[in-house]
C-alpha cells in the first residue's frame, strides 16, 4: 500500500490535464491557448466549472498522497520535499474554492515556492537516486518554473498566449512530479526485491 502512494504520482499530469481539457470542451467561449485554467472555474457553463473543480481537488489529493507516500516510505529522508508537495497541493484547493481574482485563489502567492522544490528534492535525495537524467531534468524544471513565475510577475507573459504558457508550465511541474514518482517507485521496487 505504501508503495502505491508514490506510484500514483506518475499519473499526476493525466489527472491535471485530463480534467482541464475535458472541462474546456464543455466551457462557453473558452480558449486553452489564451486563458488560464482557473478561468474555467468562473465559466458560464456549470459543467465546465464542476469538472474544473473536481480535477483540481483530485490533483490536490494526489499531491497529498504523494507527500504522505514520501514520509511513509522514506521516513525523514524527504521531509522538506514532502512538506512542500503537501503545501503545493493546498494551494490548488484554494484555487478551486476561491475564484480567480481573489488573493485567496493563489493563497497569496504561497505556491511560488514550487520553483525551489526540485532543488530541495535533489539535496534530500543525495546519492540515493543516482540518475544523471533525473538530476539534469530537476535542475531544468526548477529553472523553468522560476522563469515562468518571474515572467508572470514581471508581466512579460504574452497575454494572448497565457493559456499556452501556463500549460507549458504545467507540463514542467506535473511532468517533474511524474518523473520523481517513477524514479522513487523504481527505487522502492529494487529495495523490495
Amino acid at each position: 500500500m505504501k508503495h502505491f502512494l508514490i506510484k500514483q504520482g506518475i499519473f499526476l499530469p493525466i489527472i491535471y490535464f485530463g480534467f482541464i481539457i475535458i472541462a474546456g470542451f464543455f466551457a462557453n467561449d473558452y480558449s486553452h491557448w489564451g486563458q488560464h485554467a482557473s478561468e474555467l472555474g468562473i465559466n458560464a457553463t456549470k459543467s465546465a466549472v464542476i469538472l474544473f473543480k473536481v480535477g483540481i481537488f483530485l490533483t490536490s489529493t494526489s499531491l497529498f498522497v504523494l507527500a504522505l507516500g514520501l514520509l511513509l516510505n522514506f521516513k525523514r529522508k524527504y521531509a522538506l520535499s514532502s512538506i512542500l508537495i503537501f503545501a503545493f497541493g493546498a494551494t490548488f484547493i484554494f484555487g478551486a474554492i476561491y475564484p480567480i481574482g481573489s488573493p485567496w485563489h493563489g493563497f497569496y502567492g504561497f505556491g511560488l515556492f514550487i520553483m525551489i522544490l526540485p532543488f530541495v528534492f535533489l539535496y534530500e535525495t543525495g546519492e540515493q537516486l543516482n540518475s544523471k537524467t533525473l538530476h539534469r531534468l530537476s535542475i531544468a524544471a526548477g529553472l523553468l518554473m522560476f522563469l515562468y513565475l518571474w515572467s508572470m510577475i514581471a508581466r512579460l507573459d504574452p497575454i494572448n498566449l497565457r493559456g499556452l504558457t501556463q500549460r507549458l508550465f504545467g507540463i514542467v511541474v506535473f511532468g517533474w512530479f511524474s518523473l520523481i514518482s517513477y524514479h522513487l517507485n523504481k527505487l522502492i521496487n529494487r529495495n523490495i526485491h
